[in-house]
């Protein structure tokens, strides 16, 4: 579900929220931006790919006073009944309860017929293609022809790349989203979660969309439509139990579909000795102390059992905020501020590389891959360029600081919960995470690196 704009709010209305015509163009999830955003957004991320957040949806959403099948609570009502045992499903296989299910559905497509993502692709709400691993219950379920990577509808229709799932019927999806947000580890605390607000909240916090209002969006919405329908809420628990989902946020690792290639033909871990400061990968656990809650840590911040790990970008000439020397300029302090232009500035000094590299955060490693030469990896590298596709349309990017023992990896990244545009309106900063093992493989992660050239580390700064 979940990856990650400005807010031009109408007023909701205590009996139905209803979304604008703009969505017939295949938006089909969340609009609460301005519309004058979304479209030099979409027009420069095709050029410049610099529109992602990793914990956030960079779709955009608009409520607005009329339409499709939310023009009448009865038809929201019988729409939920025709697929009752659906959301009771999604329930046993996801652990997304019923009422918040519809209630985010209402604010992301408003179950509106003429929004091409919704009414042709049964999609309930911005769900983006990212592997077939994510929907394996519900393809047995309803078929391995329940969910595929294009079709009617699955247009995103704002020059970001990728499709939205088509789901053979809306069935499939209802329950294929759940089980999706059950497979990311970004929405755990939604999974299982019996309080329709508190579900709701925990995917605003997971980072659904970037809009700060989100939240209380979808505490409304939530008080005004999704409160209606706790009895059937009661008749899932009823039957499959208030934990349904055993491990939230894991699931088997697949190969994702596509022309991802393994790194089988690249040189072992052990036997890699890149040149450059710091600890060579494969060496080093994850310090303790890196799970003690923090999500992740500022360049002053991090601690020092992490820093002989990190990849400083001040080291390779790139200010940390201020006038951004150093740094790739796009020439928008919002697109300064995406987590692209860091992979794109940081990827420049690191491979000698110079001037943009076309592409949103999904298709970072795609691009880079396609300048060394070569094709994706699904094994990290120090240096290496990342993608992620489950932040929702535009997908995630930045670069890989170390490999731990584990597999594990510190990452070095932009707009997320600590740095960036969407939060905090800066550009030019930057922030590092540590990412399991366990997650890369969940989420399919991608990874860009020479197979011959060394990267340029510069040198450790103090």
């Amino acid at each position: 579900m979940s990856g990650m704009k400005n807010s031009s709010k109408k007023k909701l209305s205590a009996t139905k929220i209803i979304f604008a015509a703009i969505l017939s163009i295949g938006l089909g999830f969340i609009v609460t931006s301005m519309l004058l955003i979304s479209i030099i957004v979409g027009s420069v991320a095709a050029n410049n790919g610099n529109n992602c957040g990793p914990n956030k949806s960079d779709t955009e959403t608009v409520v607005t006073e009329d339409s499709g099948i939310n023009s009448a609570a009865s038809s929201l009502e019988k729409f939920v009944k025709e697929h009752e045992k659906a959301y009771i499903e999604a329930w046993k296989v996801g652990g997304f309860l019923p009422s918040a299910s519809i209630a985010q559905t209402q604010v992301e497509v408003g179950f509106n017929m003429s929004v091409p993502s919704f009414g042709q692709a049964h999609n309930m709400g911005g769900v983006k293609w990212s592997k077939k691993s994510d929907f394996k219950k519900t393809i047995e379920l309803y078929g391995d022809d329940a969910v595929s990577n294009g079709g009617a509808g699955t247009d995103v229709g704002d020059a970001t790349g990728g499709s939205y799932v088509y789901f053979k019927d809306f069935d499939a999806g209802i329950v294929g989203k759940a089980e999706f947000m059950a497979n990311q580890t970004l929405y755990v605390k939604a999974i299982n979660n019996t309080d329709g607000i508190a579900a709701l909240e925990a995917i605003a916090d997971g980072g659904w969309a970037t809009d700060p209002s989100y939240k209380e969006t979808l505490r409304r919405v939530y008080q005004d439509v999704g409160s209606k329908f706790k009895w059937l809420d009661e008749k899932a628990i009823a039957e499959y139990g208030e934990k349904p989902v055993a491990n939230p946020g894991q699931v088997s690792s697949e190969s994702s579909e596509g022309g991802d290639s393994d790194s089988s033909s690249h040189p072992s871990l052990n036997g890699n000795c890149w040149d450059g400061e710091g600890a060579e990968d494969g060496e080093g656990e994850v310090p303790a102390e890196a799970n003690n809650g923090a999500w992740g840590y500022l360049p002053d911040q991090i601690p020092d059992s992490l820093k002989p790990y990190v990849i400083d970008p001040k080291s390779l000439g790139m200010e940390y905020g201020g006038g951004g020397e150093g740094w790739y300029h796009t020439g928008s302090a919002s697109l300064d501020g995406q987590c692209v232009n860091l992979t794109i500035s940081l990827g420049n000094k690191l491979w000698g590389h110079s001037g943009s590299v076309s592409g949103n955060g999904i298709d970072q490693a795609g691009a880079w891959a396609s300048i060394f030469g070569n094709s994706v990896k699904k094994s990290p590298r120090k240096g290496a360029i990342f993608s992620n596709a489950t932040v929702p349309i535009y997908g995630h990017t930045g670069i890989v600081s170390h490999v731990f023992k584990d597999g594990s990896i510190l990452v070095v990244e932009q707009n997320t919960p600590l740095s960036g545009w969407d939060m905090f309106g800066k550009p030019f900063t930057w922030n590092y995470r540590i990412v399991r093992k366990n997650q890369l493989e969940a989420e399919g992660w991608t990874f860009a690196y020479s197979d011959d050239k060394k990267p340029n580390f510069g040198k450790s700064s103090d």
